[in-house]
This record gives structure tokens, sequence and C-alpha cells, in this order.
């Protein structure tokens, strides 16, 4: 990363102290006898500068990720990195991220996020919730701020809290841009203030969110990709697709219906290039063992459902054309992974029709109400992890086509 000029170790404006003075110093003392620190020494640890100018918002999410996770547990390391399949870092390394997105991407890497605007909320209020947050070890507090607001320089910045002072009402922002400013302590309502301000790029209030490790959730193996930011061969993939899911269907039969679904999904899938893929899995070559074995039975789920077997017959999937374009909805692994040849078109197209989130109150008649009950019957039989799987696509991509709406 490159820093401008100007940028490096800027001097705090008055009113904000010091992580390492003396006085900060004390006010540290105080904050740890009041029982308020409860997850410094763990993120202190996990304390990661930001790698990229725009990276604050991915640097707190995965120090709080960092700090939270058993790192004795398979997949219990993340760095900035290691988020570009569920958002497109050159984009960010350009924008940085909303709020809004910040949320979302602490939901797709497992965390329980409760998200906060301070618009209209009491100082008392938040208070409470800094209170109970900081005196546990489970929980991070990470604010979405104006630097401005607290006579810094600067705009939009994410960082997560380390502690707060009681007596002194004061926070400690651990300051993820460490080469600009380091942690430092700031009086609690003037990051309430500096937190109720409007991000210009989406005219968006800022918020706060307190995050904890979501339990009994694994790392879910298929998710889309570049969700947050627009593609735009993805986008005319959606409308496409919606486009024929929304008109009266006619009168064939489920297997007919299933079929013309099946080659519409294909001719929308043409469209689509390398870098337009829709569909995507995390497994690297040097993923760990525990995760390939979660991934071949995930694998096998789908193989045994009761729609791979139908589509596996049909005609369409006998040429090898139509295969490869099928497989454009997908970012197939690296060729030395060791299941890389597993994954076939009728497994994308099975786990895209089982996934795609259709209108609940369509009408009756369309194509999107029919097909969604043939689906369900289907998805109804299949094991847990694949409903699982399947329910967390839905998420995702409902949000893509609430977006496109």
């Amino acid at each position: 990363m490159s820093v401008r000029k100007g940028t490096y170790k800027r001097q705090l404006p008055s009113g904000l102290t010091a992580y390492c003075s003396d006085e900060g110093k004390v006010i540290f003392t105080e904050a740890l006898d009041q029982g308020h620190m409860g997850v410094y020494f763990k993120m202190a640890a996990n304390f990661q500068t930001q790698s990229e100018l725009a990276y604050c918002g991915l640097s707190s999410l995965v120090m709080a990720y960092n700090t939270l996770k058993d790192p004795d547990i398979a997949g219990g390391w993340w760095c900035e990195h290691m988020l570009h399949c569920y958002i497109n870092l050159d984009m960010v390394r350009k924008t940085g991220i909303t709020f809004g997105q910040l949320l979302y991407l602490a939901e797709c890497i497992g965390l329980a996020v409760d998200g906060y605007s301070t618009h209209n909320m009491s100082d008392d209020c938040f208070r409470s919730i800094i209170r109970s947050a900081t005196s546990t070890d489970e929980k991070v507090v990470i604010a979405n701020f104006h630097r401005s607001s607290l006579g810094q320089t600067g705009s939009g910045h994410v960082a997560p809290l380390g502690g707060y002072n009681v007596r002194r009402d004061m926070l400690l922002v651990m300051d993820v841009a460490r080469f600009k400013y380091m942690p430092h302590w700031v009086p609690l309502l003037s990051m309430k203030k500096a937190i109720d301000t409007v991000d210009g790029s989406t005219n968006e209030r800022r918020g706060f969110c307190v995050v904890s490790l979501a339990k009994n959730v694994k790392p879910h193996l298929f998710f889309m990709p570049n969700l947050l930011v627009i593609v735009s061969q993805v986008d005319v993939f959606v409308h496409q697709w919606v486009s024929w899911l929304s008109r009266e269907s006619s009168e064939h039969g489920p297997s007919e219906l299933l079929q013309e679904a099946v080659i519409v999904l294909g001719a929308c899938a043409k469209g689509l290039d390398e870098e337009s893929f829709v569909l995507t899995h995390e497994a690297l070559h040097e993923c760990s063992a525990e995760h390939l074995h979660s991934t071949r039975g995930l694998f096998d789920t789908i193989r045994v459902s009761d729609l791979y077997s139908t589509l596996h017959a049909m005609a369409v999937f006998s040429s090898v054309e139509w295969k490869s374009v099928y497989l454009r909805m997908w970012r197939g692994l690296e060729r030395r992974h060791p299941m890389a040849r597993e994954v076939t078109a009728p497994m994308v197209t099975t786990l895209m029709l089982y996934s795609w989130p259709y209108c609940v109150d369509a009408q009756a008649s369309t194509n999107a109400a029919r097909l969604a009950k043939l689906i369900e019957n289907s998805i109804a039989k299949q094991s847990i992890v694949l409903q699982r799987e399947v329910a967390y696509l839905r998420q995702q991509l409902l949000f893509k086509v609430s977006q496109d709406a």
C-alpha cells in the first residue's frame, strides 16, 4: 500500500487522548478496573493495520472475527483478501464499503450482528449498549463514523472499539489506520455525533454494530461473488431470468416446465464470461481437510437429489457446448484442486434452481409460482446440509434481485 504524503502520524485534535500517552494509560487502567475492557486483550493480540487506504471496513471486520474466533478451529484466521469472493476488492480499494455492506459481510463470515443507528437514539441508550458490549470478551463494537466530526482529517471511517471508561465517558478507538492515527480515547457523545452523519455515497446515515460469533454455524461453502457491487453481465443475467419467471406459464406439465426453465437458464448464462459468474466456492487447493470433507459431502448431497437426477438425464447436458454454457454460472475451482472435476453442469444448474428466491406472492399462473412449488417439493426431501446452503444462497440472491428491482 502506498500512503499519500501527509497521511502518516497525524496529530490528534484536542479533546481526544492518545492511548499510549500518560493520560491515556491512566484512562486505560481505570476502564480495566471498571470491567469495561472485556475484549481488549484478545483484540490487541489480533490488531490489524489496514493494508489499503479504503480497507478500514474490511480490516475492522476481520480483526473482529479473529478476536472472537477460536484459533484452534479450522478456518479460524481471516485477512482482508480472503473476502474477495464476497465482494469485489478492486471496487473496495476505490470506494471502501458502506455500513450496510459491513453488516452483510459480517453475516457472510459467520458473525451474529446487531446493527444500530444513533439517529434519534438517546444518549443513555447508546451508553447502555456500549456498557453491555464492553463488559464481555465475546462481543466487539464496530463504529462507522465521520472523522471530521471528531476534528480529524479525512471523511468516513470504520474502526472497532476496544473499551469504555464509564467515569470519564470515553471510548477507546482501535484505529485500523495506525499509520495515520494510533489508538486513542474519544468522548462517548463525540463518537455518537460522529456516527450520526450521512454517507454521501448512499445518502444514508452511518451506524455502529455489535458483533459476536454465531453459534453452531459452519462456514458456508457456496456464495455469490461480487454481490455488493454492480457487475453488468450478472445484472443482465438476473433481468432475463426474472423476466421469464414473471411470465404467464403455459399449460405444460411439471417436467415440461422444468425443461423449459433449464433451457431459459442456459440462454441467460450465454451472456456471462469468466469475470461474470453467478456462483462460486471458497475452497482453495490448500484448504483444510475438514473443509474438503464438508465440500465433498455437499457435492454428494446434490448428486443424489431427485432434481439432479432429472437434469442429468436431459439431452441438453449431453452437449459439450451447452455444458460449458451452464458452467459459466460458476467460477470453477482451480484445476489442481482435488475436486475440480467433480463440478458438473447439471450440479451447477441444480444449485441455481434450488437457490433462486422465487417470489412467494407471485400469481399462481406465472412460471415463478409453478416452478417454486416444484422446487420446494424437491428441496424439502433433501439433507439439512443442502437445505442450509440453499437458504444461505437464497438470502444472497434475494439481496441481488431486490437491488436490481
